[in-house]
């Protein structure tokens, strides 16, 4: 079954998560991408937000994730953002979280580093 895609991109924070201590004190900027697939049939020929998933409650699952206790990995995140995402909205079929951040000490100096994340329903 061909799937259509709403997406939510550069959703920006600033939190305490890291396996490191000063990841934990510090904090960290994280950049996070959602991706929800489903059927965008209905909303298409409606024009009806009752029909779709709303951007913001996608975001709301992300801002919960982040703004929440303190984890060591992005691993982490990014499975917990996939599970609300599926649990709170029936009818996204896959969802894909993608989370980067700027890691400091890691060889080669890159730009980002981070995880992305599939889960289906």
């Amino acid at each position: 079954m061909a799937r259509d895609l709403i997406f939510v991109r550069g959703l920006q924070f600033h939190a305490p998560h890291g396996v490191y201590a000063e990841e934990r004190s510090e904090g960290r900027h994280f950049e996070v991408e959602l991706e929800a697939e489903l059927s965008l049939t209905a909303s298409g020929a409606s024009d009806a937000l009752g029909d779709t998933v709303d951007y913001r409650d996608l975001s709301a699952a992300a801002v919960e994730v982040f703004g929440g206790p303190s984890v060591s990995l992005v691993e982490h995140l990014a499975a917990r953002v996939c599970e609300l995402v599926l649990a709170r909205h029936a009818a996204v079929e896959r969802v894909t979280v993608t989370v980067s951040k700027r890691a400091t000490g890691v060889p080669g100096d890159p730009a980002r580093v981070g995880v992305r994340i599939s889960r289906d329903r």
